[in-house]
């Protein structure tokens, strides 16, 4: 984001073709890692054999049958579906976990359009944002490692999603107060860091979920 605005104060054409080539390149980055990780664990690939045979005994089955039950399971679930997702959430062990997650996405105290263009009018540059925007970005990053680290140190999950939503709520509250004080500076000064706790608690509730979630119940909601 940094680069792109400093390139589009310049030039409109060369700040498109930079973000479409960090785009491209980060796409072709995170492919490369998930392939990577699934090379290096393999108990994946196990299941994902277990899988694929699952898939072809069932493709043995009748196919009159197999569309007559897609439309009764279709019409059920039209139906019921909506009450069943809000029963398999609620009987979850972390629910308030995934509650307080819903909310952070409400948040508006991040480098989005509304805080941006809040920034612009109290007289920053859009160069300065981007700067921010990046430094923003980076804090994030950041966040993922010391999440790795917490969790060394704390070897509780619960606990290092703890210091994650006490450090965000900590500096937001920094940010709330430059809001009420008109001060652009208090505001980026609380949302930067604040990143780094907002990824902790995130990397912690879904690690969270994937520990407590029965196995016969994930991907079911939604």
């Amino acid at each position: 984001p940094s680069i792109a605005v400093l390139l589009h104060s310049h030039s409109d054409g060369w700040s498109l073709v930079c973000v479409s080539l960090i785009k491209i390149i980060s796409l072709i980055l995170m492919n490369a890692l998930i392939k990577r990780t699934y090379s290096m664990i393999p108990s994946l690939q196990n299941e994902n054999e277990q899988q694929s045979s699952t898939s072809v005994d069932e493709n043995c089955l009748d196919d009159n049958s197999a569309s007559s039950n897609m439309n009764n399971a279709s019409s059920i679930s039209s139906t019921w579906g909506c009450v069943e997702d809000i029963r398999v959430y609620i009987f979850q062990k972390e629910l308030w976990a995934g509650v307080a997650l819903a909310f952070l996405y409400c948040n508006v105290m991040t480098f989005g359009g509304l805080l941006m263009a809040y920034l612009n009018s109290c007289g920053l540059t859009w160069e300065v944002i981007g700067l921010c925007q990046g430094a923003s970005n980076f804090a994030g990053l950041l966040g993922t490692c010391i999440f790795a680290l917490l969790q060394r140190f704390l070897n509780d999950v619960r606990a290092t999603a703890l210091c994650g939503i006490c450090w965000q709520f900590m500096l937001l509250s920094v940010s709330m107060f430059g809001v009420l004080m008109k001060n652009p500076w208090f505001i980026i000064v609380g949302v930067i860091p604040s990143r780094i706790g907002l990824w902790i608690y995130a990397i912690a509730s879904t690690q969270l979920f994937q520990q407590t979630v029965p196995e016969k119940e994930r991907g079911k909601v939604g």
